[in-house]
């Protein structure tokens, strides 16, 4: 968007902008350089800010909570970005980078055997080198604004620990992993027990509109995500003001995130649209190609989407290969959650049956019956390899009242069956297995696939408006992936999404013996997590005619914080005062009228921060 006044003049702006929003401007001293010491930094006639808030600090660190103004192209936005923070691109890069593989591992068994050690180093290579191969299909800007925030923090510090593989792998290395871990492919061809990985899964998000809002828009996104104990102390938001690109105008916005990652965990633009993500476990990948996705595409989706519909139509048009959901909201009213896996070429089937073993495949509908549902319920066909879910979506009831009852008793029989339909599902696995190079696992997988068929009970009223699956976050009422879940909202001003697939198209991409086991111990707390925000949102509407304002919209993303109704959730042995529990990742409300964001990262005790984008610009 055009810049307005020199770069002193908007300074002076952003400099205001930042005291209304409670930060004040950090000095960036430079010798030599009255800019520098002005309190800027600038490349190219383009300005760089960083800021500091007055109250709100990291735990008991006394670090106050930083948020940053860049403007430029991407390669200045990126230089100038490393010229004011290389301290925490450093940390991101390498604290961050190492520490957090350790999130796909279950358990510290798992980390600590020597059985885990080839999992240990296949999952450091996908996120160092195999990642390397995703540069053809991520957009030459974002690679541009790499390379540019590595100048800016060798200016910065010539003995600075970041590196472009380090850069690279913070992008874009876990949706590589990720596409591998989803799918199997490289762990099942060398053996290795599905069960020694895990996903770390979470994330809840609603949309909120209309009459339930008071006539705002309330995007709300709990981005759960391991800390590898870096993140809450370099989380902030940083303020994108681009410019245009060969002839494209590029919208401003403010990014949830991290100094180092060039992606937003939440973010609202100039123009009221408001996107996050989430994770969603699924064989609906590809890890030859795991493409472009998640925070980088979210941080695309801002920059030139001016609608949630047009949302839709880029993040179909991306090269995605790992499977996600993305909320997207904007301030017209419109919202989505966006359930996506790979990009399906034109003329490529859909794989609604692709991953089901042949033992859930035959007590499942065909593909008239899926087609069939669609035309009574007007919904429309895959896009590209995604469904979004809007508001007037309509769920097609009759998947849950048909088959559900009949996945709860398959889901319950014997063990050697549902043995056989995975190693036939995982060839690899198979081949292995008859050539004797797998040894005991055959038994390590019978005992798997035991612990997941302890038997779910199934129960109509489980699936109404108001119902719980599981009524705790600790019960295991969830047959695994392999069940229908339901759609609770109802209602044309209220969206919401936990970490399933919810359309029944989509839904059976995950129903798989892989999926099962590396997601078993998050398939009931993401049913729940979604139950239970559903009926938080039911009961504050119900409790004010007039429809929810800031201060319960807050709450209600915020219902998992260990001060309130759940305690124990992010507290397990409550040995810890609830001040001093890690945020794990951030808590976020945009206001699409207004084009506002609140986030909480750090520790629970840490007073969120702030800021209202248009005084910005």
């Amino acid at each position: 968007m055009p810049y307005t006044g020199s770069p002193e003049a908007r300074f002076k702006r952003v400099e205001k902008a930042f005291a209304k929003d409670g930060f004040a401007v950090r000095s960036v001293p430079e010798p030599g350089n009255p800019a520098g010491a002005a309190g800027y930094r600038m490349i190219d006639g383009f300005i760089g800010v960083a800021a500091e808030h007055e109250t709100a600090t990291v735990g008991k660190s006394g670090r106050r909570k930083r948020a940053f103004y860049l403007e430029g192209d991407n390669r200045q936005m990126g230089y100038l970005l490393g010229l004011l923070a290389e301290d925490d691109v450093s940390r991101m890069t390498t604290d961050f980078v190492e520490n957090v593989v350790f999130a796909f591992f279950a358990g510290d068994e798992a980390v600590t055997s020597e059985k885990a050690t080839p999992m240990k180093e296949l999952i450091v290579n996908l996120v160092y080198e195999a990642s390397k191969g995703m540069r053809p299909d991520v957009p030459s800007e974002y690679i541009e604004e790499l390379e540019g925030l590595l100048d800016g923090c060798k200016a910065a510090n010539p003995a600075t620990k970041v590196e472009w593989s380090r850069l690279w792998a913070l992008n874009f290395g876990i949706d590589c992993a990720l596409a591998h871990i989803y799918t199997g492919k490289i762990f099942g061809e060398r053996g290795i027990r599905p069960k020694l990985l895990r996903t770390p899964i979470g994330c809840n998000a609603y949309s909120i509109s209309g009459q339930a809002a008071r006539g705002k828009h309330y995007f709300g996104r709990d981005f759960m995500f391991p800390t590898a104990n870096v993140f809450q102390e370099t989380a902030c938001l940083i303020i994108y003001n681009p410019a245009d690109r060969a002839g494209r105008p590029r919208h401003a916005f403010v990014s949830q995130s991290a100094p180092g990652i060039i992606g937003s965990m939440a973010a609202v633009s100039a123009e009221g649209v408001a996107i996050g993500v989430n994770m969603v476990p699924s064989r609906f990948c590809d890890p030859d190609r795991p493409g472009f996705n998640s925070l980088s595409l979210n941080r695309d989706c801002m920059e030139y989407c001016a609608s949630a519909e047009e949302v839709v139509e880029r993040i179909a048009a991306a090269q995605r290969g790992v499977s996600w959901l993305y909320p997207v909201a904007d301030a017209r009213g419109s919202s989505y959650i966006i359930e996506a896996g790979r990009k399906i070429e034109e003329g490529e089937p859909f794989p609604y049956f692709s991953f089901i073993p042949p033992y859930y495949r035959r007590r499942l509908p065909r593909l008239r019956y899926v087609e069939r549902m669609r035309r009574r319920y007007g919904t429309p066909k895959p896009l590209n390899g995604l469904i979004a879910r809007s508001s007037s979506y309509t769920y097609p009831k009759d998947y849950i009242e048909r088959w559900n009852r009949r996945l709860y008793a398959a889901f319950d029989r014997n063990w050697l069956r549902r043995l056989v339909d995975l190693l036939s599902d995982l060839a690899g696995f198979l081949l292995a297995l008859i050539q004797g190079k797998l040894g005991g696992i055959e038994h390590t997988l019978r005992r798997e696939v035991e612990e997941l068929i302890r038997g779910a009970d199934y129960a109509a009223v489980d699936y109404s408006e108001r119902g719980y699956i599981n009524d705790r976050w600790t019960d295991a009422n969830c047959p695994g992936p392999y069940y229908f879940a339901p759609q609770r909202e109802t209602r044309s001003d209220v969206v919401l999404a936990s970490n399933n697939y919810l359309s029944p198209e989509m839904r059976l991409t995950t129903m798989n013996e892989w999926t099962a086991i590396i997601a078993s111990a998050n398939q009931n707390d993401i049913q729940w997590r979604y139950d239970e925000l559903n009926r938080e949102i039911l009961d504050a509407l119900d409790a004010s005619r007039r429809g929810i304002d800031r201060e319960t919209a807050w709450e209600l993303i915020n219902f998992l914080r260990p001060d309130g109704k759940f305690p124990s959730y992010y507290n397990r042995d409550r040995k810890l005062a609830w001040q001093e529990v890690q945020v794990h990742g951030s808590v976020s409300l945009c206001e699409l009228t207004e084009r506002s964001i609140r986030s909480l990262y750090g520790y629970y005790g840490d007073g969120p921060v702030e800021i209202h984008l248009m005084s910005y610009l």
